[in-house]
């Protein structure tokens, strides 16, 4: 799998808890324990904002932008679309003409 040797090599396995809400994060991503320990406490800093903010949190806010850009870009086409129709439908009776 991903890392083989190179993970088995090192025990630099790093096991995170937050004690009053018990998440738990591990990292085993790189063979530095200084780099596994930094990205470890990134991820329960986020994991805990999750928890604690839901959807008012950092990843819940960048999620609801997303979902916004793509319902305005969604409406957006179809506006286009239905204007390109309604052109076309107008030119239609006049090349019979």
């Amino acid at each position: 799998g991903a890392g083989g040797q190179k993970i088995n090599k090192t025990s630099n396995r790093v096991l995170l808890v937050h004690e009053p809400t018990q998440l738990r994060v591990e990292c085993q991503d790189t063979r530095s324990l200084q780099q596994n320990r930094k990205i470890a406490r990134k991820r329960l800093k986020e994991k805990l904002d999750e928890y604690l903010n839901g959807s008012q949190s950092k990843l819940g806010m960048k999620q609801q932008k997303v979902s916004t850009k793509k319902q305005k870009a969604k409406s957006k086409n179809r506006a286009r679309l239905r204007k390109k129709q309604l052109e076309k439908e107008q030119q239609g009776p006049q090349e019979d003409q």
